[in-house]
C-alpha cells in the first residue's frame, strides 16, 4: 500500500474516532470536504503545511498522522482502546488523577 493510503487512512481513522464527518474535518483545518476526501482515498499529495492543518482540525500532534497500522505483526487497537487513549490525551492531569482513582475502584 502507498504512503498516501496509509496517510489517508490514519486520517479516516482519527476523524472516526473523534465522530466528526469529513464537513467538519474541512471547516475544523480550512479545507472543502471534497479535498479531505481525497486525503482519505490516498489521491492527494500533502505538504508540509497540508499535514499541519489536518493536524490542528483532527486535534492531534502531526507525528500523530503517520502511526500507521503494523503491516504484519503485533495487534491493532480495538476501538475501545483508541477511544480509550483519546480520552486519556486531551485530560488534563487533575482529571487523570481522578479518573485513575476511579479504575482503581473498579478494577
Amino acid at each position: 500500500m502507498a504512503i498516501y493510503e496509509e496517510f489517508g487512512k490514519r486520517v479516516r481513522l482519527l476523524r472516526d474516532r473523534q465522530g466528526i464527518t469529513q464537513e467538519e474535518l474541512g471547516a475544523r483545518a480550512g479545507f472543502h470536504s471534497q479535498r479531505i476526501s481525497e486525503f482519505e482515498r490516498g489521491e492527494a499529495n500533502c505538504t508540509l503545511e497540508t499535514i499541519e492543518r489536518l493536524a490542528a482540525g483532527l486535534k492531534c500532534e502531526p507525528a500523530e498522522l503517520f502511526l500507521f497500522a503494523p503491516k504484519a505483526v503485533g495487534k491493532s487497537l480495538s476501538l475501545l482502546d483508541a477511544r480509550l487513549i483519546d480520552i486519556w490525551k486531551a485530560a488534563d492531569d487533575q482529571a487523570k488523577r481522578k479518573a485513575i482513582r476511579i479504575l482503581s475502584e473498579l478494577l
